[in-house]
C-alpha cells in the first residue's frame, strides 16, 4: 500500500533515526575501544609497577634488610589502585607485605616477578591491582560521550521538528492559495504537486500552435459519494481518496494524460492529440478501462463499494487566448458531467460526432446509448491481453 506522511513527521523521524543509528554504532565502537584500552593500561601499569618494585627490593633482599623492603612496599601501596604488595623468599615464605582493605566492587588482578641477582634467584614479588578502577576511568569517557550524544540527539530532533512544522505549515498555506480541490493529502509536497499540475499543464499548453489541439476529456463520477461520506469517518474517507488520486496519477503517467480540477465526487483528466483519429480514442479508452479495473481491485481490497461511471467527450480546444482555452475545457466538463448523470455504475460512455458505431467497431465493441453516444462493451482479444498486463503492472505499483 502507498502510505503518505506529513513532512512534520517524516523529517524529525528521519533525523531521529539517523541519530539513533549513529549513537548505536558510536557506542559499540567506543565501548570496544575503551575496553581494549583499559586492558592495555592495566597491563602497562602492572608491568611498570612490579619492575620498579623489583629494583627497589633486590638489594635489601640480598642484604636481609626487611625494613627497607617494608618501606618500599608501603610506598608502592600508596597508589589507590594497588591493593597489596608482597615479597616472598625463595622458599615461598612471606618476608614483607603491605595490604589495604579492598573495596567491595574491586576486581583484583595479580602480577608476579622473580627477584634475581647475577642469575641467582632470591625470591619473588607479588602485587594485586584493582582493574575495576581502571575500567571505571575509561567507562566514564563512554558515559560522558553518551550524555553528549543524548543532548545532541534531543536538540537536533527538537530543532528539526520545529523547522519541519514551520515548513509544513508554509507549504499548506501556499497549497491552499492555489486553485484546486479543497481535499489535501497528508504529504504536503504531494498535495502541492497536485495543485500545481493543472497550472503547469496550462502553461505548457500555451506553447502550442494557435490552431490548438484535439482534446478528449474524461470524467469519472463517484455516484455513491454521499453514501461513502455517511459510512466512513473523515480519516478513512481521506485515505480512500488519497489512494484513488494515487492510482489516477500512476495511470495517467502510463497514458500521457493530464489531471485537471474536478468537482465534488468526480475526477477529471484529459488526453490530447494533434488530430482527430480513432487511434486517439483507443488510447483514451485504454486509459479509462485500466484505471477502472485498478479502482475495482482497490474497492475489493478495502471492502468499500465504489459506484463509478465514466464519460468521455472530445472537441478541438484553442491554445490561445488563454480564456478561450479554459472555456473549451469547461464546455467539455459540462458535457461529460451531463452524460455521467445518465450512466449506471461501471459504464464507460463515449460521445463522438466524428465517428459512428460502425467506424468505432475497428477499435472496440460498443452498444448505442443515445445520439452520437456509445457504451463500451469490450476490446478485441489481443488488445484485451495487452490491457491485462498493463493493469497488473499498475495494480502492483498502486496497491
Amino acid at each position: 500500500m502507498h502510505r503518505q506522511y506529513s513532512l512534520a513527521k517524516k523529517l524529525p523521524a528521519l533525523v531521529l533515526s539517523a541519530c539513533l543509528i549513529f549513537g548505536l554504532f558510536g557506542w559499540a565502537l567506543l565501548s570496544s575501544y575503551a575496553s581494549q584500552l583499559s586492558q592495555e593500561t592495566l597491563q602497562e601499569k602492572g608491568d611498570l609497577t612490579i619492575n620498579q618494585l623489583v629494583e627497589l627490593v633486590r638489594g635489601p633482599l640480598f642484604n636481609g634488610d626487611s625494613i627497607s623492603i617494608q618501606v618500599a612496599l608501603q610506598n608502592v601501596a600508596e597508589d589507590r589502585i594497588i591493593l597489596d604488595a608482597s615479597v616472598y623468599d625463595i622458599g615461598g615464605q612471606l618476608i614483607a607485605q603491605s595490604k589495604k582493605p579492598a573495596p567491595e566492587t574491586s576486581i583484583p588482578i595479580s602480577f608476579s616477578r622473580n627477584i634475581a641477582l647475577q642469575e641467582t634467584q632470591a625470591g619473588k614479588v607479588l602485587i594485586s591491582i584493582d582493574s575495576r578502577a581502571i575500567q571505571q576511568r575509561h567507562s566514564q569517557v563512554v558515559s560522558n560521550w553518551l550524555m553528549l550524544w543524548a543532548v545532541f540527539t534531543l536538540l537536533s530532533s527538537y530543532g528539526c521538528f520545529r523547522f519541519a512544522e514551520q515548513l509544513s505549515r508554509r507549504l499548506r498555506m501556499l497549497t491552499n492559495r492555489l486553485p484546486g480541490s479543497s481535499e489535501s493529502l497528508d504529504d504536503e509536497m504531494a498535495s502541492l504537486e497536485l495543485r500545481l499540475q493543472p497550472l503547469l499543464s496550462k502553461s505548457s499548453d500555451e506553447g502550442l500552435s494557435d490552431t490548438g489541439y484535439y482534446c478528449s476529456l474524461i470524467t469519472a463520477t463517484i455516484k455513491n459519494r454521499h453514501r461513502l461520506e455517511s459510512q466512513l469517518n473523515r480519516q478513512n474517507l481521506t485515505q480512500l481518496f488519497e489512494k484513488i488520486d494515487y492510482c489516477t496519477l500512476r495511470t495517467l503517467e502510463l497514458y500521457a494524460g493530464q489531471r485537471i480540477e474536478g468537482g465534488s465526487g468526480s475526477i477529471n483528466f484529459y488526453i490530447r492529440s494533434t488530430q482527430v483519429s480513432k487511434q486517439h480514442l483507443l488510447i483514451c479508452l485504454m486509459a479509462i478501462y485500466s484505471l477502472q479495473q485498478v479502482l475495482e481491485r482497490l474497492s475489493e481490497e478495502l471492502g468499500i463499494d465504489l459506484d463509478i461511471c465514466w464519460a468521455l467527450c472530445s472537441d478541438n480546444i484553442p491554445s490561445a487566448p488563454l480564456f478561450r482555452h479554459h472555456e473549451g475545457l469547461d464546455k467539455l466538463k459540462s458535457a461529460t458531467a451531463s452524460l455521467a448523470d445518465d450512466l449506471d455504475k461501471g459504464a464507460i460512455a463515449v460521445q463522438s460526432a466524428e465517428f459512428d458505431i460502425e467506424q468505432l467497431s475497428s477499435i472496440a465493441r460498443f452498444l448505442p446509448f443515445k445520439e452520437n453516444c456509445f457504451v463500451l462493451q469490450g476490446f478485441p482479444e489481443g488488445r484485451q491481453m495487452l490491457l491485462e498486463k498493463q493493469i497488473q503492472h499498475l495494480a502492483t505499483i498502486c496497491l
